[in-house]
C-alpha cells in the first residue's frame, strides 16, 4: 500500500468562489417536468449548482479566492513559496495556468508552480504533494487551488450530467511550523482501467478534434453528446465509488491505528449523497460529524471538499484542533484518502464572482 506522513505541516486558512449565477435542477429546460428533476434531487441529493458565463474560467475564480485569502491571512504575494492549482479545466494545453496565475497574483519569479491535473481525488493528492515539499522547512508557505469549471465541458442538453456539475475555485493556505505536533497520514490508490468511466474522448493528442467531434449527437434518448463534452458512465463510477473509497477509508484507520470515535468530520468528495452515505456508514462515522454542500454547488470535483469545508464547517475549523478525515474519488479511475487536524483557521465567506 502507498502510504506517506507528513509532520510540521498545517491549514493556516481557506477561501472559495463561485459564480453567481444559479441553476436550479427543479427548472432546467432538458426536463420533460418538474417531476423528472424531483428524481433526480432525491436520487443525488443535488437540488442546485452555480454556473460560469462563457468568458469566464476557473483561473478567473482562482484570482478572486487567492486575492481575499492572501489579504485575510496577512500575507504579501512575495511571501508565497508554493502555488499548486488542481484543475482539469485549465486555461490551455500549454502552458501551465498555474504559469500564467503567477503573473496575475504577482507571486516571486522563483516561485515553485505547477499544475495537477486531477480530478475528483485532486485536493487531498495536493495537500499530500505540496506538504511534502514544505516538511523540509525551506518552503515556508504555500497556497494550493482546487478550482473547477465543469459547466463549461459538459453539454448543456446532457440530462446525465449537466444537473450534477458545478463549478468553484478554491484556495488552501498551509505553513511550515515546526511547532505543529500533529500529522498527515495519506492513502492513494488507481485503476487505470476504468479510464473512460469519466472522460472526454476527443481534444487531446491520442484523439485530437475533429470536425466530428464537434457535431453534438442524441446517443440516448434525451441525451445529447459532443466528441469533446465530458461523459460519466453513471454505472461504472457507482460501482467503482461504494467499492473503493471505503475500502481505501478502512485502509487508512487501520493502517495508522485512528480511533474513529475521536474524529470530528468526515470529509468526503461531494458526488452523489446516496453514494457518500454508504462510505459514511461502512467507517462508522456519525452523520452529523458528515458535511455536505452537495445539494446547493452539486458535484464541483476537486474543490467539492475544501468548499465543504469552507460552506459548512467554518466555526469548527476556525475553533480548537479538529480531528479530520478525507477522502476524494474519481476522474482515472483515482483515489486518496487523509487524516489530518485542523485548528485555529482562517475561514472567509464564500466570495461570488
Amino acid at each position: 500500500m502507498s502510504q506517506l506522513t507528513i509532520n510540521h505541516v498545517r491549514i493556516s486558512g481557506m477561501s472559495a468562489c463561485v459564480p453567481s449565477t444559479v441553476e436550479d435542477n427543479r427548472s432546467l429546460p432538458i426536463y420533460k417536468d418538474e417531476n423528472d428533476a424531483l428524481k433526480v434531487i432525491a436520487s443525488t441529493g443535488i437540488e442546485r449548482h452555480h454556473k460560469v458565463d462563457d468568458n469566464t474560467t476557473a483561473s478567473d475564480l482562482t484570482v478572486k479566492a487567492v486575492e481575499a485569502l492572501l489579504d485575510k491571512m496577512g500575507w504579501g504575494a512575495e511571501q508565497v513559496d508554493i502555488l499548486a492549482y488542481v484543475c482539469t479545466s485549465r486555461d490551455y494545453i500549454a502552458p501551465q495556468t498555474a504559469c500564467i496565475l503567477q503573473d496575475r497574483l504577482k507571486l516571486r519569479n522563483d516561485c515553485c508552480v505547477f499544475d495537477l491535473p486531477f480530478g475528483c481525488s485532486g485536493w487531498v493528492y495536493g495537500m499530500s504533494i505540496v506538504s511534502s515539499l514544505m516538511s523540509h522547512g525551506t518552503l515556508k508557505r504555500a497556497i494550493l487551488v482546487a478550482a473547477e469549471t465543469n459547466t463549461r465541458n459538459r453539454n448543456p442538453r446532457d440530462t446525465a450530467v449537466r444537473p450534477l456539475f458545478g463549478d468553484a475555485a478554491t484556495a488552501t493556505a498551509l505553513e511550515y511550523d515546526p511547532a505543529w505536533e500533529q500529522p498527515m497520514h495519506f492513502m492513494y490508490g488507481v485503476d487505470g482501467s476504468g479510464f473512460d468511466a469519466v472522460w472526454a474522448p476527443y481534444g487531446g493528442i491520442r484523439q485530437p478534434v475533429t470536425a466530428e467531434a464537434l457535431e453534438e449527437k442524441e446517443v440516448s434518448p434525451g441525451v445529447y453528446r459532443r466528441g469533446v463534452d465530458m461523459i460519466v458512465n453513471g454505472m461504472d463510477v457507482f460501482g467503482f465509488a461504494i467499492k473503493q473509497p471505503p475500502r481505501s477509508l478502512k485502509e487508512l484507520i487501520e493502517t495508522f491505528d485512528i480511533d474513529v470515535d475521536t474524529v470530528d468530520l468526515l470529509l468526503l468528495h461531494q458526488a452523489n449523497k446516496f453514494i457518500d452515505e454508504k462510505i459514511r456508514k461502512a467507517v462508522k462515522i456519525p452523520a452529523d460529524k458528515t458535511p455536505y454542500c452537495l445539494e446547493e454547488y452539486g458535484n464541483v470535483t476537486s474543490a467539492s471538499i475544501p468548499l465543504t469545508m469552507v460552506t459548512r464547517c467554518r466555526e469548527q475549523l476556525s475553533g480548537d484542533v479538529k480531528h479530520c478525515l478525507a477522502c476524494g474519488f474519481g476522474v482515472g479511475l483515482a483515489w486518496a484518502s487523509m487524516e489530518f487536524y485542523a485548528g485555529g483557521v482562517q475561514v472567509l465567506d464564500v466570495i461570488d464572482y
